[in-house]
C-alpha cells in the first residue's frame, strides 16, 4: 500500500496548489468554520481567552481567513502550511505581498511553510490548533496527532477534519464507480484517504497520543456543483486524475466522462446534493 512521504506531498499540493484553490476550496471552508468554532474562541460561555493559535494545513487560506476574521485582535495566529505554493495563495488572499513579508503585525498574524509531522515550534507554544482535511492525509496521522499535542499547553484544544464515510461522500466516489462501470481500473495500491473515518478508531489515536478528553463526529458538507460538466471539471483535474486520463484513448475517456456527465446530472435532477461527508473530532489536552 503506496504512503506518501512528506516530500511527495509537498509536491503534489504544491503542483495541485492553484487548481485547488479555484474548484474545491469552497467546498472545504464550512468544515474550517466548525473547526474554528469548536476552539471556543467564539463562545459567549465559559473562560475562553484564547491567546495562540496554530493553523496546520493552511491550504489556500480559507480557514485562515476566517480565523482572523473571528479571533479577537490579541490572539496571535500562526498558520503554516508543508507547501509553499499554499502558503504564497495564503498571503495574497490576506493581501501580504512581497516575498520576505510572512506576517500582519496588527492583526498578529504570521504564516510559515512547515511539515505538519515535524513542527518547528517548542512545547506548549499554542492553547489552540486546528487542521482542515489534513489528517488522513500525511505519512503517519500519529505522528502528526503527537506534534499537536507537543505544542499544545496544558487544557489546550485542538480540531481536526478528516474525510468521512465513503457511502455518504457521492463527490469523492462518482469517477471510481462510472470508471468500473465500463471496466476502468486506476490500477493504484495507494492508502485510501476515507482510512480514518471511523470514530472509534481516531478517538482511541487521538487518546493513544495523550490528549484527556476527545469527541468525534461527523458532519456534511454539500457542493456548490450544479451539473455534471462542472463536477467533471473539478474531479477529473487533480494530478492522479490527469496522470491516468493520458493512459486512455479518446473514445475511452470521452465515454467515462460523459457517464460522469450524465450520473451528476440524474443525482441533481433528483432534487439531491452532490457532497462529501466529514469525519472531524476535538481534542483536550
Amino acid at each position: 500500500m503506496k504512503v506518501l512521504t512528506s516530500d511527495e506531498l509537498e509536491e503534489r499540493w504544491s503542483i495541485f496548489s492553484k487548481n485547488f484553490q479555484h474548484y474545491n476550496e469552497c467546498a472545504t471552508a464550512p468544515v474550517a468554520f466548525l473547526l474554528i468554532t469548536s476552539l471556543g474562541i467564539t463562545s459567549q460561555f465559559g473562560d475562553n481567552e484564547c491567546k495562540s493559535i496554530l493553523e496546520v494545513a493552511c491550504g489556500p487560506g480559507a480557514g485562515t481567513k476566517l480565523c482572523l476574521d473571528y479571533k479577537k485582535d490579541s490572539t496571535k495566529l500562526m498558520s503554516t502550511d508543508i507547501s509553499n505554493e499554499m502558503v504564497q495563495l495564503t498571503k495574497e488572499k490576506l493581501g501580504i505581498s512581497g516575498s520576505d513579508s510572512n506576517e500582519i503585525v496588527e492583526k498578529k498574524f504570521k504564516i510559515q511553510q512547515c511539515n505538519a509531522e515535524q513542527l518547528p515550534f517548542e512545547d506548549s507554544s499554542f492553547d489552540r490548533y486546528f487542521s482542515n482535511f489534513c489528517l488522513h492525509l500525511v505519512s503517519s496521522p500519529e505522528t502528526m496527532l503527537k506534534e499537536a499535542y507537543r505544542v499544545l499547553e496544558k487544557g489546550g484544544i485542538a480540531a481536526f477534519s478528516v474525510w468521512g464515510r465513503p457511502e455518504y461522500s457521492n463527490q469523492f466516489t462518482i469517477v471510481k464507480k462510472m470508471a468500473e462501470e465500463i471496466g476502468l481500473n486506476f490500477g493504484t495500491q495507494s492508502r485510501s484517504p476515507f482510512h480514518l473515518n471511523d470514530t472509534n478508531k481516531i478517538r482511541q489515536m487521538a487518546l493513544d497520543a495523550g490528549f484527556s478528553r476527545v469527541l468525534v463526529g461527523h458532519t456534511f458538507v454539500n457542493s456548490p456543483i450544479q451539473n455534471g460538466e462542472e463536477y467533471s471539471e473539478v474531479f477529473l483535474s487533480n494530478p492522479d486524475m490527469q496522470s491516468f486520463i493520458k493512459t486512455l484513448d479518446s473514445e475511452k475517456f470521452s465515454l467515462w466522462k460523459s457517464k460522469i456527465v450524465n450520473h451528476v446530472d440524474q443525482i441533481l435532477s433528483k432534487g439531491e446534493f452532490i457532497g462529501s461527508e466529514a469525519t472531524y473530532m476535538v481534542c483536550t489536552k
